[in-house]
């Protein structure tokens, strides 16, 4: 498999940044108007860039055979399942719901696997904001059926607020599922970044850095293991919801995620950047969707959050269905709750990041897609939403 990637923030911005704000940018990094003010005169006059700015580089500096390309995968063929369960423990529901999407066979006895779970930031809130440790536990557990634990990495890059990844895993307990399960661990920002490109780029107007180890042949499958969250905590922004595909971000340089080749991408077109992105990681073995509680306004992570507990696991092959679906159950949670968000009123087939990535071929249409459930009683209601 060759994976790649880049962009994005998904940690706490109770205030979001406005383009060209650099000296909130400053703040965040611990540097004092002072020396904000001489640091600015440098960028005035062109003798450095901004923290978290892509310095632009000319095709010497950047040799071709240096830079992966990214390609449009070829169009997705037949129906893909989404499995939506609620049943015994977590283990179980886990379980469930990767039989219900079709199950891992494709993992053979010897097969590295990657696992990426969402490991937002270690900033505590009342809600938890990143994977349950225990649905990180039972996909790894599922992967060990298969493959030896040797043979399986748990890979992620918290936000660049949090000293490191690492720390953020220790916090939120996934850290200590890693130790447990005598599997691997790798900090992305410990790994090394290489160049990245796409001529079919219609939104990401710069180069990307991704780790190394998701461009080699490192690892032949991946699998997705996100949180259900909206996502309207950045002004101006048109992704309204985090799940599958926003899960991606967390493979960009941790200190390039708020301001990336001088723009500020949560602030234009970020739907379809997230959608863009997603070449980096052209195939997906498994997405599994945390929805044991789920984030209905003020996500992905803030003090002005409102939540649900539908308790239930979401699985499939294909990350635009998986993506779909979830948003349809986010959709009906937050209709029972009265929240007025735009993700509520707007057409789960109208959001940017799934229309982007049917456009390239990262995903099916909703003809193509199934809903296997186990133990969901309202999802008759929730599919309802799927419109």
């Amino acid at each position: 498999m060759r994976d790649r990637f880049r962009v994005d923030n998904d940690g706490p911005l109770d205030t979001p940044l406005e383009p060209g704000d650099l000296e909130r940018l400053f703040e965040v990094r611990g540097i004092d108007r002072r020396d904000f003010l001489k640091i600015s005169a440098l960028i005035a006059a062109g003798l450095i860039i901004p923290i978290g700015c892509k310095q632009p580089q000319s095709t010497e500096s950047v040799p071709v055979d240096d830079v992966v390309r990214l390609k449009v995968p070829p169009a997705p063929s037949g129906a893909a399942t989404v499995g939506v369960v609620r049943k015994g423990e977590i283990a179980e529901m886990v379980a469930t719901a990767i039989a219900l999407a079709g199950g891992l066979d494709e993992i053979q006895d010897g097969d590295r696997v990657v696992i990426k779970p969402n490991l937002t930031t270690g900033t505590t809130f009342e809600t938890r904001v990143t994977t349950h440790p225990e649905v990180l536990r039972a996909v790894i557990r599922e992967v060990k059926a298969r493959t030896d634990a040797a043979n399986i990495t748990v890979a992620e890059a918290s936000s660049f607020a949090d000293p490191s990844t690492l720390e953020v895993a220790r916090k939120v307990g996934v850290y200590d599922v890693v130790l447990s399960e005598g599997i691997n661990w790798l900090a992305f920002e410990e790994d090394e970044y290489v160049e990245a490109n796409s001529s079919d780029f219609r939104h990401l107007n710069f180069m990307l850095k991704v780790p190394k180890s998701l461009t080699d042949s490192r690892f032949q499958h991946f699998i997705n293991v996100p949180m259900l969250k909206n996502h309207d905590m950045v002004r101006k922004s048109n992704a309204d919801f985090t799940c599958c595909m926003k899960n991606h971000v967390g493979i960009l340089e941790r200190d390039k995620r708020l301001y990336g080749g001088g723009k500020g991408i949560h602030l234009a077109d970020l739907g379809e950047n997230i959608a863009e992105l997603n070449l980096v990681v052209p195939v997906h073995t498994m997405n599994v969707v945390d929805a044991l509680t789920v984030v209905l306004s003020g996500g992905p992570a803030s003090s002005l959050m409102t939540t649900a507990d539908p308790g239930l696991i979401l699985a499939s092959k294909d990350r635009v269905a998986c993506d779909s679906v979830a948003l349809a159950a986010l959709r009906h949670y937050a209709s029972l709750q009265g929240i007025d968000r735009p993700y509520v009123g707007k057409s789960v087939w109208q959001q940017a990041q799934i229309v982007r990535a049917q456009q390239l071929n990262l995903g099916r249409d909703k003809a193509h897609i199934e809903v296997a459930s186990d133990g969901v009683d309202e999802l008759d209601a929730i599919l309802a939403r799927w419109n």
